[in-house]
């Protein structure tokens, strides 16, 4: 019994993420051949142009969301396990903060990046971009328009990864449960989101057999730390969270 409603779980997530693939493209095929069209016309029409841009920003930002939703399916139901390879992640994170600060508009200059590159370790590429954009993602939301600073380290038998924002900081009582599923602090209406990111992050960290944890306190900013092994089999054993 177990073993089918296993195997059910499994079509219906390979099914939901076919609908996702297919309802992704029909909307944003249309958006960048809209883009192409208007490219050699943008110094005529630079409002258009401009609306474009919002648009394709907020399909990117909607078919994040899906997917977000997609891999917490996955996560909870057991089917989170990475795919490794080996990976830099200082040229990752250098690849990331280049795609997010374009995605949703914000300034390059707010983010300070020490990620040299040579950090090489066996994790799931993709999952690790994720749990990168998520972290810078986090920090630009509550960091308040103050510096962002990324830090790449090697350490002995791993990798540490450092996302530290200026913003109003985390309530000590809150630290733990901002990881939880659909969890989320402060004006909702605001800041927006569904309460995943921090999830997925924490989650992604322990599929590959670290840590990620923060250290705040209340208008002193919040700095978040994650710890990966650079060789799967030094790794932590534990299986993602699975749902009750």
């Amino acid at each position: 019994m177990q073993k089918t409603q296993r195997m059910q779980r499994t079509q219906t997530t390979q099914n939901a993420q076919t609908m996702q693939r297919t309802q992704t493209t029909q909307t944003t095929q249309p958006v960048q051949e809209m883009e192409r069209t208007s490219e050699p016309h943008a110094e005529e029409s630079p409002a258009w142009g401009a609306s474009l841009d919002i648009v394709g920003r907020q399909v990117n930002r909607l078919t994040r969301l899906c997917d977000d939703m997609l891999q917490a399916i996955r996560l909870r139901s057991g089917q989170l396990a990475p795919e490794r390879r080996s990976v830099d992640l200082g040229a990752l994170v250098w690849e990331v903060v280049a795609g997010l600060a374009v995605e949703i508009c914000a300034p390059s200059s707010a983010i300070l990046v020490d990620a040299p590159e040579g950090v090489v370790g066996r994790w799931d590429r993709e999952q690790i971009g994720r749990l990168v954009f998520h972290l810078v993602k986090n920090a630009i939301v509550f960091g308040e328009g103050r510096q962002i600073v990324l830090q790449v380290k090697a350490c002995p038998g791993g990798a540490r990864l450092v996302v530290r924002d200026h913003g109003k900081g985390i309530a000590e009582e809150d630290q733990e449960r901002i990881f939880a599923c659909f969890e989320r602090i402060g004006d909702v209406e605001h800041y927006g989101g569904l309460g995943l990111g921090l999830y997925l992050a924490r989650e992604i960290v322990r599929a590959h057999g670290g840590s990620l944890g923060v250290e705040s306190s209340l208008g002193c900013g919040a700095t978040f730390i994650v710890e990966l092994p650079l060789d799967p089999e030094h790794a932590s054993q534990a299986s993602p969270a699975r749902a009750a």
